[in-house]
């Protein structure tokens, strides 16, 4: 991966949805070799998927909140799945140290999370802080040298 693939990268990074044609004038590149540096760079798994971000607010999902599992009774598999079976969870993460899991979720309101946070209790100890401002999100770092 070069220094252009970096910069690809990160104008990708930044807005997935853009042109072909905007993105070989901003790397001063062919159409063509645009469009195979992104092909190479999606069959080399450094691209993965091009998604999307939602305002979470505007569809009424305005807490969000980490949680912290720990002391966690039930096995990874079964943790795993109740975690990902909940439609308010964004991300799930294991994690060394005393905390076994960290989890990112949003809902509407207070009596969702609190009903939330009630399942996980009957298998973890569990601690939460609410995002009250997010002053930095999504960042991806590529060296450019």
């Amino acid at each position: 991966m070069d220094k252009t693939d970096r910069k690809l990268l990160k104008i990708l990074h930044e807005n997935s949805r853009i042109s072909i044609v905007e993105l070989s004038q901003k790397i001063n590149l062919s159409r063509p070799s645009v469009k195979e540096r992104i092909n190479k760079l999606v069959e080399q798994g450094i691209i993965t998927n091009f998604t999307i971000q939602v305002s979470l607010e505007q569809v009424k999902q305005s807490i969000t909140f980490f949680t912290e599992l720990s002391q966690v009774t039930i096995s990874v598999e079964k943790t795993l799945k109740l975690l990902k079976d909940s439609p308010y969870v964004n991300e799930i993460h294991i994690v060394s140290g005393d905390v076994n899991y960290l989890v990112k979720a949003t809902v509407a309101n207070t009596t969702e999370m609190r009903d939330l946070l009630a399942n996980w209790m009957k298998f973890a100890n569990v601690k939460s802080s609410i995002v009250l401002e997010s002053a930095l999100e999504n960042r991806l770092y590529l060296d450019m040298d």
